[in-house]
């Protein structure tokens, strides 16, 4: 069990992380018949209990800066990536033109340098930790366009992650959410909006095993 047991959990402890932190709800559920977590713990959070068959809000994947604060990383000399953190989690934004052309999935040769920032971030602070990767788009195209694309991209970092960066596959989980959490309105007349929305999070899980 161990590592590959706690990475299937990863998913849903970043759920009740942001739930228990800062995140408002959307109106949607999704009904989770068997739950069983582990014994863990968040730093300065006690963890929500789920109770079988119970239903499991699906949070808003924003992180708001007066509860994530912005930090500065010496290893992050790139102005576009932007840090937040508090003591449950931190989060890496990237805008997703930093890393792809538009409406694509493959990494552009100048976004090696961005990655490669990132991961020895990742690796210096947080070794052997588990951590997200979110992605999100802006409102151009179908809703199913902006899912399927936003799941390639991040799909496409987590590779490079893996294989170039030298973090664990088994420590990363992803999730793409498309157009459906955008920061800013998507407003037609309104594109330096609508490029804020389309972003890649990768998302570290401060957990303490107990």
């Amino acid at each position: 069990m161990g590592k590959m047991h706690s990475i299937r959990l990863t998913p849903y402890l970043l759920l009740m992380t942001i739930t228990a932190t800062a995140c408002n709800f959307s109106p949607r559920v999704t009904a989770k018949s068997e739950v069983n977590f582990p014994k863990a713990q968040l730093a300065g959070t006690q963890f929500l209990k789920v109770q079988q068959h119970s239903v499991v809000p699906t949070p808003s994947v924003k992180f708001p800066k007066d509860i994530f604060p912005e930090v500065k990383f010496s290893e992050l000399t790139i102005p576009q990536i932007q840090v937040q953190e508090n003591d449950q989690l931190t989060i890496i934004t990237l805008p997703t033109d930093l890393l792809f052309d538009s409406n694509t999935d493959k990494i552009r040769p100048e976004a090696e340098k961005v990655l490669h920032q990132v991961s020895q971030t990742i690796s210096n602070r947080y070794p052997d930790t588990w951590l997200q990767i979110l992605g999100h788009t802006d409102s151009v195209g179908s809703e199913q366009y902006n899912l399927d694309l936003s799941e390639r991209q991040v799909a496409a970092v987590q590779r490079w992650l893996s294989k170039k960066g030298g973090i664990d596959l088994f420590l990363m989980t992803k999730e793409g959410y498309g157009r459906t959490q955008p920061l800013t309105p998507n407003k037609s007349d309104n594109s330096v909006g609508r490029q804020k929305n389309s972003r890649i999070e990768i998302v570290v899980q401060k957990l303490t095993q107990v």
